[in-house]
């Protein structure tokens, strides 16, 4: 896991403040991606709201098929939920992609057949990273790095499923402290952001069921998925580096 070749990485920094121009320069278009995931996605919201309005006007009156019935249409419609926010995130890759360029109802929609050779490419990597974890925890860290660019891979070179994750190892081989460097301080950047924006209900003895607490959650998330393509950016850049030092 040495750094033999003198070539070296764009510097941390300069990385950073490159991926926060590009995140800035684009912010409306990831916005408009991120709000044609939540427009799909109203259907299986509201189906859910239903079910749980059904069950709260029948109460004691509903017999056992309803709530059987009310199960299974739940779980299909969280499915669908989980299908149209991991179309979101496929989107952000395409957007990028594209350079920006794209229409980002076009590009959502492009997104479903990219579905399922994207989960071809992240599973077998997640399950291949649990089973090095197994072994303690070094080994899964040590794999995670080498693994980090097998989604880059697939949506820029075209590679798939194994291919895909077998040639990010060979990509990071020889640059593995570098890129688990950068990875750690944008990770430990994004652990403070987190602590920060999250501060106002961590105190001791925030009521967890009050207004204050629910509204603050949720002005997290969504500020945790705006600014989750600076991270993707960030590692993309990552990605070219090392595309440009092993040619």
């Amino acid at each position: 896991m040495s750094t033999d070749n003198k070539t070296k990485l764009t510097p941390v920094f300069d990385n950073l403040e490159a991926a926060l121009k590009v995140w800035w320069k684009n912010l409306k278009k990831f916005v408009f991606v991120y709000l044609w995931g939540f427009v799909y996605a109203l259907v299986p919201m509201l189906v859910i709201g239903l079910i749980f309005g059904l069950k709260f006007w029948f109460g004691d009156r509903a017999g056992d098929a309803f709530y059987i019935a009310a199960f299974i249409i739940t779980v299909i419609s969280v499915l669908f939920l989980i299908y149209f926010a991991i179309r979101s995130y496929i989107s952000i890759f395409l957007l990028v992609k594209d350079d920006y360029r794209g229409q980002e109802l076009e590009i959502f929609k492009e997104s479903k057949k990219y579905f399922w050779k994207y989960l071809g490419v992240v599973i077998p990597g997640t399950i291949f990273i649990m089973l090095w974890s197994l072994l303690l925890i070094i080994p899964g860290i040590i794999f995670a790095v080498f693994y980090s660019f097998a989604v880059f891979i697939f949506f820029f070179e075209g590679k798939e499923g194994l291919d895909a994750i077998s040639a990010s190892k060979k990509l990071v081989k020889g640059y593995w402290w570098p890129v688990f460097g950068r990875y750690l301080l944008i990770g430990l950047i994004a652990l403070v952001f987190t602590i920060v924006i999250t501060a106002p209900i961590s105190a001791q003895g925030i009521d967890k069921s009050g207004d204050f607490y629910k509204g603050w959650n949720f002005f997290v998330q969504i500020i945790n998925y705006l600014v989750g393509p600076i991270y993707l950016i960030y590692g993309y850049n990552i990605y070219q580096d090392l595309v440009k030092i092993k040619k």
